[in-house]
């Protein structure tokens, strides 16, 4: 019997996007030395379209995100202790009058 020796290798060799998949399978020529090299240049490339791609997502996430909720800055509160033993520092942000 048999058994399998092949170990898996996630995301080593192989194109993740369809959008490479289908670019790899137009590209791909009879000789197999030269569509390892395009297959090798595809996969370089994928791998930095994808981080791109992430670093440009999470970017215009940040930007949305610090439009909707912008910064506020409470002013901090520095108040000795009643029985002076130490200091207290908190911050204590203005109450709107109602």
């Amino acid at each position: 019997m048999k058994q399998n020796t092949q170990i898996y290798k996630p995301n080593s060799n192989t194109l993740k996007l369809n959008t490479f998949k289908n670019l790899y399978k137009s590209l791909k020529t009879p000789w197999q030395p030269l569509n390892w090299i395009i297959l090798g240049y595809l996969i370089g490339i994928e791998n930095r379209y994808i981080d791109l791609k992430a670093k440009q997502t999470v970017d215009t996430a940040i930007e949305t995100y610090m439009i909707e909720h912008p910064d506020t800055v409470y002013t901090a509160v520095v108040e000795e202790c009643e029985d002076g033993n130490g200091y207290t520092i908190g911050y204590f942000p203005e109450e709107e009058d109602e």
